[in-house]
């Protein structure tokens, strides 16, 4: 039910706008997309959504893949501006023919350089954690941050930056899609700051992120026939895709059992000049677990470059500290390498161990339009899901928005 209240809260904000005679809305296209606002700046209306349709051919070692082709999302969003100082967003998206809510939040700006936001949304905690599927270069998430993201949470946050710095932190309860009833939910507190000495002619980025999280008691099924019972048990679960989202198996998968909670530590950093970047994290995990049970921990990294063969530089922004998404007719060549490591010998948890290389490219056709090419080999261990094996794959997205 959580949901549907923060969608009712969020929408009476966004209703107040129509308390302004219509008559006084101006439209407005910016980006590619269309804008309703008043007169006097004060009201700002608008409404988007996205499409991803892609495509997959897998080249099988060991585990039969299913090639094929789908549309991976769709989204569905309202965000306005109040008075100048308060901003609402509803994002709704509909992958696999299931609605979940994405971001759903209310801000508060507090000036030109800060604010407070309460709501759905993602925690911040790296690069690509915090940064939207339809800026973000590749088809799919390293497969490090896909097994170690906090993703997105109900809560609040507080966000400051200025020439250099930027911060932000928050207290958060669970995912509202999970529906968690009468368990203790549990909490986490994340936190991202961002040092950047150089912004413009050269970029130069150094961030470090933390958060800490209790763990949620799940209920399990034990026992056969008429000797069913059920346990609570403190459990968590680390796995990830093979770089790709068509063939949807965890090739990794790490369920640590007896936990109490989690905490996770990201490094990271964004270097480029003129038209080429590199853009790294390295993440490291440790769930703490009851007294009689090992301390289980895992690790992962990736490393990516970028260079923009049309379309000019890459730009900065504070405000989020990334880099900015590049212009209309831009062509970018990119290439990642990835390593997860899901095994810990001292537990005898052994998750599995993914490497992974992509090269491709996107075409930014337009703000509306843009075409992703991908070329992947995904190396996995004794410990993957169907032990060890090599494969390859060809990747293709159309994206559009509005």
């Amino acid at each position: 039910m959580k949901k549907y209240y923060l969608i009712a809260f969020c929408l009476l904000f966004t209703g107040s706008l129509f308390a302004q005679d219509f008559n006084d809305l101006k439209l407005k296209v910016s980006k590619g997309s269309v804008q309703m606002a008043t007169d006097d700046g004060q009201f700002t209306f608008g409404m988007g959504g996205r499409v991803y349709m892609d495509a997959a051919a897998y080249f099988d070692d060991k585990t039969d893949l299913g090639s094929g082709s789908e549309i991976r999302d769709i989204r569905f969003l309202m965000k306005a501006t109040l008075w100048k100082k308060w901003d609402a967003k509803i994002n709704v998206g509909f992958a696999n023919g299931a609605v979940s809510l994405k971001d759903v939040w209310l801000m508060h700006k507090i000036n030109k350089n800060s604010f407070v936001r309460a709501g759905h949304f993602l925690e911040p905690f790296g690069i690509e954690q915090t940064e939207s599927s339809k800026t973000t270069k590749f088809m799919h998430a390293a497969s490090t941050v896909e097994a170690f993201r906090p993703g997105r949470s109900l809560g609040i946050s507080y966000a400051t930056w200025g020439k250099k710095v930027f911060w932000e932190a928050g207290l958060f309860g669970s995912d509202v899609n999970n529906n968690i009833k009468e368990e203790d939910e549990g909490y986490g507190v994340t936190s991202r700051f961002v040092f950047s000495p150089m912004q413009h002619d050269n970029i130069l980025h150094f961030g470090v992120s933390a958060t800490h999280r209790s763990i949620n008691p799940v209920e399990v099924e034990k026992g056969y026939g008429a000797f069913v019972y059920t346990e609570r048990q403190q459990k968590i679960s680390y796995r990830s895709r093979a770089a790709t989202h068509i063939e949807d198996r965890r090739f990794i998968n790490a369920n640590v059992e007896n936990a109490e909670s989690q905490y996770k530590l990201n490094f990271e950093m964004l270097v480029a000049s003129g038209p080429v970047s590199l853009q790294y994290e390295h993440i490291s995990a440790k769930v703490k677990r009851e007294s009689d049970f090992e301390d289980y921990s895992a690790n992962g990294w990736y490393a990516q470059l970028g260079w923009l063969v049309k379309g000019g530089n890459y730009k900065y922004k504070m405000k989020s500290a990334r880099l900015a998404k590049p212009g209309p007719g831009a062509v970018e060549l990119l290439a990642r390498y990835n390593q997860t490591d899901l095994n810990d010998s001292d537990t005898m948890i052994m998750g599995g161990k993914q490497k992974d290389i992509t090269v491709g490219g996107t075409w930014y056709v337009n703000h509306n339009v843009l075409v992703k090419f991908h070329f992947t080999n995904v190396d996995l261990d004794e410990n993957a899901l169907n032990g060890e094996e090599n494969f390859n794959m060809i990747q293709t997205r159309l994206q559009f928005s509005f």
